[in-house]
């Protein structure tokens, strides 16, 4: 027997498999406690693509978080940072206290995106979910959702990922995609007309919430933040 390498590893493994997807469903890093990814792969001697449909509600009817290998940007990304996005609410007061009048200009927001096409839609919860064409590749799919809360005040959750995760050998890491997820988003909230609600710990509900779903008192320790800013030492002079 002999070793090999990390790359000579995975290298025979995409040779063998060339353009020839995965029958077979292959459970992924989990994403929230109540779901896990169901992804598949295929691969050719240059180029591996991943699947994963990660949309749709956990059981306590929250967004998925966003897993380490995909294009993604979430509210419920708490644990990761650079794919964390913050709530939004409302700026006038008939949408901070109507959460039907709320939940219909977050519709009609959405549904004016001209990249995206509303597929599911619940006016119930409510929750929303969009698909529409990625950035990479060009032939994926996004998935963006939405769901209207209101414990302590009218806020809206959202995650918005691309389905498919490219990697091109020898690198490790997918294709980077972040950016049009974060540019689509703010397109939709700037026709929306609301704002961030800023650290998780804006706010007695949303510090509470992170306290109870993942034991951390405040966004400020998490984060290493001061909600005002960061302090710098005044000049002697």
């Amino acid at each position: 027997f002999f070793a090999l390498s990390r790359r000579a590893a995975l290298h025979i493994l995409a040779t063998s498999l060339v353009a020839i997807p995965d029958k077979h469903a292959v459970k992924a890093a989990t994403i929230t406690r109540d779901a896990v990814r169901q992804c598949t792969t295929s691969s050719n001697p240059s180029t591996t693509v991943v699947t994963c449909k990660g949309f749709g509600l956990s059981n306590d009817g929250r967004v998925a978080s966003c897993a380490a290998d995909e294009a993604c940007v979430g509210t419920s990304a708490v644990r990761n940072p650079s794919k964390y996005g913050p709530p939004w609410r409302p700026l006038s007061p008939m949408e901070a206290t109507d959460t039907a009048r709320a939940w219909r200009a977050v519709v009609a927001a959405v549904a004016e995106e001209p990249s995206l096409k509303i597929v599911e839609q619940d006016d119930n919860v409510p929750y929303l979910h969009a698909i529409g064409q990625s950035d990479v590749p060009v032939d994926g799919t996004d998935d963006v959702e939405f769901v209207l809360r209101n414990d302590g005040g009218v806020r809206l959750l959202y995650r918005s990922a691309t389905r498919q995760a490219v990697f091109v050998y020898p690198l490790q890491q997918p294709i980077a995609n972040q950016q049009s997820h974060i540019k689509r988003l703010a397109a939709i909230r700037a026709r929306l007309g609301w704002e961030e609600a800023g650290l998780p710990a804006d706010g007695k509900a949303l510090d509470q919430e992170m306290m109870a779903r993942y034991n951390i008192p405040t966004a400020k320790r998490f984060f290493g933040l001061e909600l005002g800013g960061m302090k710098v030492a005044e000049d002697d002079d």
